[in-house]
């Protein structure tokens, strides 16, 4: 989170708190496809969300590990934020391909990009199962000279 600070002639002063943070870094592609929530209450489901398919139905829902229907296998990256409601779902769009910010994913509970599933990292696993979204560490003001 970075605050920008603009004067104008009058001397009026405006503040902005922006995050300059981008989530999907370069040659993305994206997929549409229906989230589902699944929790019982209403849930928010933010940008960087790793994405789990439940086989029987073919609906999206955040990667769950533990999970025996198919959605421990991570699919892709939630291209945006999404509220639904109770055992509500939702047409998104997600990322299958490219590379993605790594300090924007966001998994379930304790889980990290080294939690194992089925002898493999999720980390390796979003290399492989998806069509090869790769995680990169972003640093601003990575040239020597700044």
């Amino acid at each position: 989170m970075s605050t920008l600070s603009t004067r104008n002639a009058t001397d009026n002063m405006i503040t902005a708190d922006t995050d300059r943070a981008k989530c999907f870094i370069w040659n993305n592609e994206f997929k549409t496809g229906t989230l589902l929530n699944a929790s019982g209450a209403e849930a928010t489901f933010a940008l960087g969300t790793v994405l789990g398919r439940i086989a029987a139905s073919g609906k999206l829902v955040p990667l769950t590990t533990a999970a025996e229907d198919g959605s421990a296998f991570p699919v892709g990256v939630l291209a945006q934020t999404v509220t639904l409601g109770i055992a509500g779902e939702d047409t998104v769009t997600f990322a299958i391909s490219g590379d993605v910010n790594e300090s924007m994913i966001i998994l379930d509970g304790a889980d990290t990009l080294a939690t194992v599933i089925a002898l493999r990292t999720i980390g390796d696993r979003l290399m492989s199962d998806t069509k090869g979204i790769r995680t990169v560490v972003v640093t601003d003001s990575t040239f020597n000279d700044n």
